[in-house]
């Protein structure tokens, strides 16, 4: 009876909800940004960020830097803890990367986050993660920054988190993590090319799934371009959900082959609150990460 008893309190998953429980009591998560305008490119340290919190009993995640008539903004997800369900909000910056203003700029009946921006024929649209729709949505922009219109169904049927466009070689590229039934929407990166980005007919890489791993395969931002060479920032989540971010060297883009390979992962720190990173931008000198923290409750 003893050794039962042991054996049942060694399992990992138990042991993990007990844990999480007793955590859960004096201590809440919260995803939050944070700023940089270090000289280091992809090689920063988190001594070079500083934070832009939320209200409390809210999440902020999933930066996106824009410029705008000279004035910069970050377009973010912003998640209410009583709710649940994401809408866009926008946060405008002063020249000291202070917030000077916030507004909700695109809000459904369902979940949406990780608000893409791109600029196509001197129009701008954003391409939010609209899986709770089951669907790719696009949308136009009709008065900057806190008027969308719903614009077309890139992809409809399909349950796909952080797609993410760049257009390179008279081509345009979709990275996006697809969750099949009962699977998850970590591990699976697939990729999608056409001529235009207001299309709804991709076309499917013959590769697909081009990447199969926990570790590397979902999108975390902008594909950054370093001195001519494509790096894909995505999600390590093999240790919890958005653990850290990974910068991937894309050596081979081509329609009928895809090669990348992990050159750099930021991890967060050995000790101190910060359990995790996933997303990762850049406009400029500035660089803008989430990261989620344990924070007390008393």
């Amino acid at each position: 009876m003893k050794q039962t008893l042991i054996t049942y309190l060694r399992k990992p998953s138990l042991l993990q909800w007990v844990w999480k429980k007793f955590l859960s009591f004096f201590f809440f998560e919260q995803w939050i940004l944070m700023l940089s305008t270090s000289a280091r490119h992809t090689t920063p340290d988190w001594e070079d960020f500083k934070p832009l919190m939320p209200p409390p009993r809210y999440d902020w995640a999933d930066p996106f830097l824009w410029m705008h008539d000279g004035r910069r903004y970050i377009f973010i997800e912003e998640l209410p803890h009583a709710t649940q369900r994401g809408h866009i909000a926008c946060l405008e910056l002063d020249e000291q990367l202070n917030i000077l203003s916030k507004k909700i700029v695109l809000e459904r009946h369902y979940h949406l986050s990780y608000p893409f921006l791109f600029v196509y024929d001197g129009q701008m649209y954003m391409m939010p993660e609209t899986k709770a729709n089951r669907a790719i949505e696009l949308y136009r922009c009709v008065h900057f920054p806190d008027k969308w219109e719903f614009e077309k169904t890139l992809m409809p049927n399909v349950k796909a988190v952080d797609a993410t466009l760049i257009d390179t070689d008279g081509k345009w590229w979709l990275f996006v993590n697809i969750e099949e039934e009962g699977g998850s929407s970590w591990d699976t990166l697939y990729l999608f090319f056409a001529d235009n980005p207001l299309t709804d007919q991709w076309t499917s890489h013959p590769r697909n799934p081009i990447v199969k791993n926990v570790s590397t395969a979902r999108p975390a931002g902008y594909i950054l371009v370093q001195n001519g060479t494509l790096i894909r920032p995505s999600q390590d989540c093999s240790v919890r959900y958005g653990y850290a971010t990974n910068f991937n060297q894309i050596t081979v883009l081509t329609e009928a082959d895809y090669v990348e390979k992990c050159e750099r992962t930021f991890k967060p720190p050995l000790r101190g609150n910060i359990l995790g990173t996933h997303t990762w931008n850049e406009l400029g000198n500035i660089k803008v990460i989430d990261a989620t923290l344990r924070r007390r409750k008393f």
